[in-house]
């Protein structure tokens, strides 16, 4: 019956295990390239934009034998905020290779952190962009990864492992001694034992069956029958094809790289050769003179290697002896990983100003804002808004509390400004989420009148026509300001008498004209005199003066009378007159010096 093997098959059930792994290595190496060639929506593999520091690296064992596996374990931290794409990769020394195997980084709640893959040189582990999105401060975690010692001492040694930026120790003893002396094989009893597969989750059981040096008796009716043990399930098909359970067999030794002598090595029966029960844990055939037989089982784990450990037993009865039950316990050699961030928030302040708020939108106005978060020192900052806008805060870890203040100094001091109202003013931030907060000013713009009063100059003579009731009227504007819109308006004035203006806005420029009076008979009006012409209203009431100068008007002309140099002179009337006399009273002196010159004759 051997000889039906095709010869394509694996000759060994050792060639099997080992064609299966470089299988899964290959799977693996193959997805880790696919992550180098496509981007993934989650996380990108190197390089990255953002490398995690690799905080340590330590064995769980403090001694270690050589060619066996071995648990490492690490920490990893990240800057807050970081860039996207983010990882590390974790290069491993000479004398340690890596167990394949792939795993996630999972934070206290089961999310995922990221995702790690084990290879034989390197532990690279990639970070969730959306999880450092929500999560992007106190980022840190630990991870576990297995290897095989290759290190070789002939005694034990304290190596130093440099992992980059730091370094793992451990004493490494000789690998188990070659065989000297008593080496030729002198039969086996019944054993079990397993292989977990990190790849698929799943574990294959090699059942022996006990055989003195010379293999079984021919002719004999084997049964061997799995008990599997918890978190398992028995499947017909790996994934890569082959059929279970199976049957393998050999009627030869081989000399094993110790110097021992086993069985050795093994071929797959055909499923001709044995039978196997409907729920496929028993397995039936007759033994052949000088063989040795091994049954394998393939069993999927259920909890996703979640127990680490896994057990299985298997009863065999050769003709009519059933031997005590043979256990076998294997153990996940994978990697596990933890991770975690802190959520962050955020808020806003959204300004609005109540009261006198004219020509108040493009005013800024300043705060500041004192956020502790959790465990750590408070930090602040200052914001700037304007009305009808909103400012945004940087984000802050969830559960810090925020205290809010807002600053009056650099606003328009022509308005009273009431204490800010912050709705709320103290809060806690909460994670992923943006808190709104309202910020209202009340402002009321103070008023001021002014007071004008009207005087007139020149001679008295000039005065003296101008009625004592004669009104002036005076002209005020002013332009827009903070708080207030632009605006105008007149007082009507007596000479003597102070008129006081409504209230105006303080802070206004205010500029004074007066309106040309009415006229008066026998007065010119000069230009008048305002004082101050332009001013600012404050707190403080002022008045304004307001001064015409007058003049006499000079009269026409008599119709019909001679025409008189003096007309062309310019003369005021009232040198005429006193001219006039001068020449009478010369006339009157003419002819007394006439008389007496006659009479003298």
């Amino acid at each position: 019956m051997l000889n039906d093997l095709p010869p394509d098959r694996p000759q060994t059930s050792w060639g099997r295990r080992l064609a299966r792994r470089v299988t899964a290595v290959a799977v693996l190496v193959a997805g880790l390239a696919g992550l180098a060639l496509a981007p993934l929506p989650a996380s990108a593999a190197p390089p990255y934009a953002t490398e995690a520091t690799l905080d340590s690296v330590q064995f769980t064992d403090s001694t270690v034998q050589g060619g066996t596996k071995t648990e490492l374990t690490g920490a990893w931290s990240l800057p807050d905020n970081p860039a996207t794409a983010a990882g590390f990769v974790v290069d491993l020394p000479q004398g340690l290779r890596g167990l394949q195997d792939a795993f996630p980084l999972l934070d206290a709640a089961g999310e995922t952190v990221g995702d790690c893959l084990t290879t034989e040189t390197q532990l690279i582990c990639d970070f969730d962009n959306a999880y450092l999105a929500s999560h992007p401060v106190d980022l840190s975690g630990t991870f576990s990864f297995w290897a095989t010692v290759t290190t070789e001492v002939t005694e034990q040694t304290t190596v130093d492992y440099d992992f980059g930026t730091v370094t793992a120790t451990v004493d490494v003893t000789p690998a188990a001694s070659p065989c000297t002396q008593a080496c030729t094989f002198g039969g086996r009893p019944n054993s079990k034992g397993g292989e977990y597969d990190n790849a698929t989750d799943t574990i294959v059981w090699e059942v022996a069956v006990g055989a003195g040096p010379g293999g079984m008796t021919g002719g004999q009716t084997v049964v061997v029958e799995d008990l599997l043990g918890a978190d398992q399930v028995l499947i017909p098909e790996s994934a890569t094809g082959e059929r279970y359970p199976a049957l393998w067999a050999t009627n030869t030794l081989e000399t094993l790289p110790n110097g021992f002598e086993a069985p050795g090595p093994f071929t797959r029966l055909p499923s001709t050769d044995y039978t196997v029960s409907a729920d496929g844990t028993t397995v039936t055939f007759t033994a052949s003179q000088g063989y040795f037989y091994n049954v394998e089982y393939l069993s999927k784990v259920t909890d996703g290697g979640a127990a680490g450990t896994y057990k299985n037993d298997a009863e065999i009865t050769v003709g009519t002896e059933k031997t005590s039950p043979t256990t076998a316990q294997v153990t996940r050699h994978g990697g596990s990983g933890t991770g975690g961030g802190t959520e962050v928030g955020s808020f806003t302040i959204a300004k609005q100003v109540l009261g006198d708020s004219a020509n108040l939108d493009g005013l800024r106005y300043r705060g500041s804002y004192t956020v502790t978060p959790p465990g750590r020192s408070a930090v602040t900052g200052e914001f700037t808004v304007t009305p009808g806008t909103s400012w945004n805060s940087p984000r802050f870890p969830a559960g810090s509390t925020v205290e809010l203040s807002e600053s009056l100094d650099g606003l328009p001091t022509n308005l009273d400004w009431a204490a800010p109202e912050f709705s709320p003013q103290s809060f806690v931030i909460g994670g992923g989420s943006t808190l709104a907060v309202s910020l209202t000013n009340t402002a009321t713009l103070r008023m001021q009148s002014f007071s004008a009063l009207k005087s007139l100059s020149g001679a008295s003579a000039a005065t003296a026509l101008v009625p004592a009731d004669t009104e002036y009227v005076i002209e005020y504007s002013y332009p827009a300001g903070p708080g207030f819109a632009a605006g105008a308006g007149e007082l009507t004035l007596v000479a003597g008498t102070p008129a006081e203006s409504p209230a105006l806005p303080v802070g206004a420029d205010v500029t004074i004209r007066e309106r040309a009076p009415e006229a008066v008979q026998g007065v010119t009006w000069g230009t008048p005199r305002i004082s101050p012409e332009r001013f600012t209203v404050g707190d403080q009431a002022i008045t304004v003066s307001v001064s015409n100068p007058v003049t006499t008007t000079t009269p026409p002309p008599t119709p019909g009378a001679p025409a008189s140099g003096l007309a062309s002179t310019g003369m005021d009337a009232a040198t005429s007159t006193v001219l006039l006399a001068v020449l009478l009273l010369g006339g009157g002196a003419s002819l007394v010096v006439g008389r007496r010159f006659r009479s003298s004759r």
